[in-house]
This record gives C-alpha cells, sequence and structure tokens, in this order.
C-alpha cells in the first residue's frame, strides 16, 4: 500500500473505503503533484525568460546611456553658456534700465519747462492787443501742437525710441518760428 499522510491513514481507517477508492485518491494525489511540477516549470521557465528580458534591457540602457550622455553633456554646456551670458549682461541691463530712467526723468523736466514757458508765452501774446487776437489763436495751436508733440516725445522716450532730443530741438524750433511771425506782425514792432 502506498505511503499516505497521517491524516489519510486515520481518515481511512475509519472510514469504510474500498480499495478502487484508495487507488482513486492515489491517482488524484498523482494529478496535482504532475500540476504542480508543471508549475514549477512554468515558474522556472518563466524565470528564465524574465532573466533574459531583464538582460536586454540591462544592454538597451547602457546604449540609450550611451546616446544621450554626450546630448546631455551638450545640454548641459549649453545650459551654462546661457547662465554665463546672462549673468554678464545682467548689470548691463541695469546700466541701461537705469541710463533711460534718467533720460526719461530729464526730457520730462524739460518738457515741463517747456510746458511752462509755452502757456506764459501764450498768456503774454493774448494780452498785447486784440488785433491780434487773431495770430495769437494760430500760435495757440502751434503750442498745443507742441504740447502734444511734447506728449507723443515723453511717451517715445518712456518706450525707447531714439533722438527724443531732436524732436524737441524741432519743436522750440517751432515755437521760435510761431514767436517771430507773431513778433514781426505785431502793430507795436519798430517799423524800419
Amino acid at each position: 500500500m502506498p505511503v499516505l499522510s497521517g491524516a489519510a491513514v486515520v481518515f481511512l481507517r475509519e472510514s469504510d473505503l474500498t480499495q478502487s477508492d484508495i487507488h482513486l485518491v492515489i491517482i488524484l494525489l498523482l494529478v496535482i503533484a504532475a500540476a504542480l511540477a508543471l508549475q514549477a516549470l512554468g515558474v522556472v521557465i518563466a524565470s528564465a525568460i524574465a532573466a533574459r528580458t531583464l538582460v536586454r534591457a540591462k544592454t538597451l540602457v547602457g546604449m540609450v546611456e550611451a546616446k544621450a550622455s554626450p546630448v546631455l553633456d551638450q545640454t548641459k554646456t549649453i545650459l551654462d553658456q546661457t547662465q554665463a551670458i546672462l549673468k554678464d549682461l545682467a548689470p548691463r541691463l541695469r546700466r541701461l534700465s537705469e541710463s533711460a530712467e534718467q533720460v526719461s526723468s530729464t526730457v520730462r523736466t524739460r518738457v515741463e519747462d517747456l510746458s511752462v514757458t509755452v502757456n506764459e508765452l501764450n498768456d503774454t501774446m493774448l494780452e498785447i492787443n486784440d488785433r491780434t487776437r487773431k495770430q495769437v489763436r494760430r500760435a495757440d495751436g502751434i503750442v498745443q501742437d507742441a504740447l502734444d508733440a511734447t506728449e507723443e516725445i515723453s511717451q517715445a522716450v518712456q518706450q525707447g525710441i531714439k533722438g527724443p532730443v531732436k524732436q524737441i530741438a524741432a519743436i522750440i524750433a517751432g515755437v521760435q518760428a510761431a514767436i517771430k511771425v507773431l513778433v514781426e506782425r505785431s502793430p507795436f514792432r519798430p517799423k524800419g
């Protein structure tokens, strides 16, 4: 009789099993043992496949590292160069910004001075004579254009446009020309 476990022996003694029942149990145990052996074989095969896949993965990782390493090195070099350029440009940009602020402040002050001067000139021209009111209105239009132009200049300077000094000189020349025309047409001007 085949060797059975202790629980099976106890069970078999107390029951009325026949010899054929015992053979059937043994056959079932052999089927279970075969299934477990197949399962173990499957685990071994799966382990071998996993080991081969792991080797391939390591090879692929090595290839990727070999190909990506120069790209990463170049990227790091480019980043370092970019940082160096930005570090080098920062003080220059700061100085440029400070200079722009100074120019803007100076131009704003000059524009305000010009605006006060033009307004005083306008008041003076209105007081000269009723006969020159038509000319004064024309000069006021010129002065208003000059004020509009100086406001545009102030905005242009704040936006970083070059050449605000030339525009201010042109405005002053226009105002001087207007004053000259008004003085030439004034009835109080000595004739000679």
